[in-house]
């Protein structure tokens, strides 16, 4: 009896809502039984990842105060004073370094199974500028708790974007709004990491889904694509992803409760002296700065990283063949392979530089 009260009740809040044929959608979609598989979790993964990244965000901003006088002190209280703060920043924290990861790694798989290939070029397009978002999160992000290292982090990358041509300086005084970083600065890193870029993060992620929807996920290889099982999208791939988030989200707050992302001195815009060491994913783009100096600066900081983006972007463009086994595309992931140990050759540089022979 209970149960069929609940029911109703249900149905009356569907039918106040106007949900029902949304619902009825919602029963009634398939996917490929293909999309089950462990190894297609990274992008139900990445969207855990940036659940957590949102949620964890929202709870930080309430404490957040961002004027220099009372930021860091503002992280200090969220981090240290607030009941699970240090958990809940350490979710933050960790949930970024592991997205990159992730995408690293969801990026390269399509680019091995030729994902990227037609009718599904612009589910890879979207992906990338996704990818690229990324950085400029934690880019506004750093400067955030105003402490010394996200301070002078963001000093040499406010350097590397003045040296752009053309319009490097003008984009490095629009994020200052001065000639100091100061109040003005930090309010609008603020503003671009909870507002601007996570509006135009929501807008590609709803692109990609829905040329997903409407291209659907590439086949496995030696799959026919005309006798594909599909099963219902509801229950089946649902309870996969929730049973994804709930082991993500406890593993997570266990490492964030041992293993605190520390928080620095305050910020000493005097201390000139202060050398901040770049994070893992940036290390080769901070090699490539490093090794082009002078007249060739240029080529560092902006045409090769410019070059490496338009190549991921224009890839579907490029390689139109219509095979997708590796076998048949050694030549493109042959490059890949090249440009991967090229990148990877010049982060072991950077750490070896900045974390290793520094100490000796």
């Amino acid at each position: 009896m209970n149960d069929m009260r609940v029911e109703t009740r249900s149905q009356k809040i569907i039918e106040l809502l106007s949900l029902g044929e949304s619902r009825d959608r919602l029963l009634a979609f398939e996917v490929p039984k293909d999309a089950l598989t462990w190894t297609r979790f990274c992008g139900s993964l990445l969207l855990v990842l940036l659940i957590l990244l949102f949620f964890s965000g929202i709870f930080m901003a309430f404490y957040y105060s961002p004027v220099p006088g009372t930021a860091y002190d503002s992280v200090d209280f969220a981090l240290f004073k607030i009941p699970f703060g240090s958990v809940v920043k350490g979710i933050h924290h960790y949930s970024w370094n592991l997205l990159l990861m992730v995408m690293g790694i969801h990026l390269g798989r399509s680019l091995i199974l030729g994902s990227y290939k037609a009718p599904r070029q612009m589910v890879w397009v979207t992906g990338v500028i996704i990818l690229f978002f990324v950085p400029l999160f934690i880019i506004t992000g750093d400067l955030l708790p105003w402490d010394q290292t996200g301070y002078w982090s963001t000093q040499v990358r406010l350097s590397i974007i003045s040296s752009v041509p053309f319009i490097g300086k003008s984009a490095a005084r629009f994020l200052l709004g001065g000639s100091l970083t100061g109040v003005v600065a930090l309010t609008r890193f603020y503003i671009f990491h909870i507002l601007l870029l996570p509006g135009f993060l929501v807008l590609f992620l709803a692109m990609h889904f829905h040329f997903i929807r409407h291209r659907g996920l590439s086949e496995p290889l030696g799959t026919d694509p005309v006798f594909r099982p599909r099963i219902p999208f509801y229950p089946n791939l649902v309870n996969r992803w929730l049973f994804l988030f709930i082991i993500v989200s406890v593993v997570l707050a266990i490492i964030s409760r041992h293993w605190t992302p520390p928080l620095g001195d305050p910020a000493d815009p005097t201390d000139s002296s202060y050398i901040p060491k770049p994070e893992w994913w940036v290390l080769f783009l901070n090699q490539l700065v490093s090794v082009f100096k002078g007249g060739l600066a240029v080529l560092g900081s902006t045409l090769i990283p410019a070059g490496l983006a338009g190549l991921l972007i224009g890839l579907p463009f490029m390689d139109r063949s219509p095979y997708r086994h590796p076998a048949g595309r050694w030549k493109i992931l042959l490059s890949a392979a090249i440009l991967s140990g090229f990148i990877i050759g010049l982060s072991i540089m950077g750490y070896l530089e900045h974390f290793v022979l520094v100490k000796h």
